[in-house]
């Protein structure tokens, strides 16, 4: 398959990845800044253009990854749509509902896949939970727990931003467990400027879910993320903590009556395994986590979140 990148930014590193799926047979990355791309020709051995229609006029190409600014993220991938190709996103989808919706209805009318980067889907622990949840391992999963906390370091994560852009891979993670929630309560606070901190409560007819982000840890603390899974015949317990200076702490258990076992974490790039997901989905038309009509769902909760915020 040849695969095109748009971006230079965060595009390079996709670049990079596709570089490396054996189920591609050739890059090329569009940018506007000619300079940047002589950098990526040069480090990844790739083709680069300028020129948007050399992408969209290529009839060999079929996957066109979009990793430009989220406003932008309707407006090219309706064109690649329309030129025949699939799509991948960086997420989110898109910037309003209105325009996620535009692109499903462009993907369905063209007859093509839309793909959003939503890589916890691919990350050991939450496959592995996802697994276990399928073949009822331990019964049915009746609550869920689910955080990602982190110092500020990320930009502006205060009471508007935090669900978009640091909950938004643990809702959908939550969304594709369990499924539309019956009903959604949420609530949150700003602490500081640019940091805040928010709980939301998924509720099912036989579980619950809850999700909390948080923006207002301290500098000495971990960027930290995990979930707390209760099954009727087992408890799951995962956490990561990541420190400034490189050093990682992790954990996976499961406790039942009988024992406790820890887990041992298969060593994985969730980035890599994102693409080959996304290229062997169109190559065996197969379903993906990735596929829009989840990150459209992630999207229209994470508005809906917001507004309920705002009240």
């Amino acid at each position: 398959m040849k695969t095109a990148v748009l971006g230079t930014g965060f595009g390079k590193e996709h670049a990079r990845l596709f570089c490396k799926e054996k189920l591609v047979d050739e890059v090329i990355v569009w940018g506007r800044n000619p300079e940047k791309l002589k950098e990526i020709e040069k480090e990844l051995g790739v083709k680069t253009t300028t020129n948007l229609d050399d992408i969209l006029s290529d009839q060999t190409i079929e996957l066109v990854d979009i990793c430009l600014p989220t406003k932008v993220h309707a407006e090219y991938a309706i064109k690649a749509l329309h030129a025949g190709k699939h799509v991948f996103v960086e997420m989110p989808l898109a910037d309003t509902v209105e325009n996620g919706r535009k692109i499903l209805e462009t993907a369905k009318e063209c007859k093509r896949r839309v793909f959003v980067d939503l890589f916890l889907q691919f990350e050991y622990p939450y496959q592995l939970l996802n697994q276990i949840k399928e073949d009822k391992r331990y019964g049915d999963l009746i609550n869920f727990q689910i955080k990602r906390q982190t110092p500020h370091w990320w930009g502006n994560l205060d009471l508007k931003n935090i669900s978009l852009n640091l909950m938004h891979h643990d809702i959908d993670f939550v969304l594709q467990l369990f499924g539309k929630p019956d009903t959604i309560s949420v609530e949150g606070k700003d602490v500081r400027p640019e940091c805040s901190a928010v709980t939301a409560q998924f509720s099912y007819k036989k579980a619950a879910a809850t999700i909390c982000g948080n923006s207002a840890l301290f500098n000495s603390c971990p960027f930290s993320v995990g979930f707390e899974a209760t099954f009727e015949k087992a408890y799951i317990r995962f956490f990561e903590d990541g420190y400034q200076d490189g050093r990682t702490e992790t954990k996976l258990e499961i406790f039942t009556d009988e024992k406790r076992e820890e887990v041992k974490l298969e060593p994985q790039n969730c980035y890599q395994l994102v693409c080959h997901d996304v290229v062997e989905s169109i190559l065996d038309n197969r379903k993906s986590r990735l596929d829009i009509e989840n990150a459209l769902l992630t999207l229209e909760t994470i508005i809906q979140m917001n507004c309920d915020l705002a009240k």
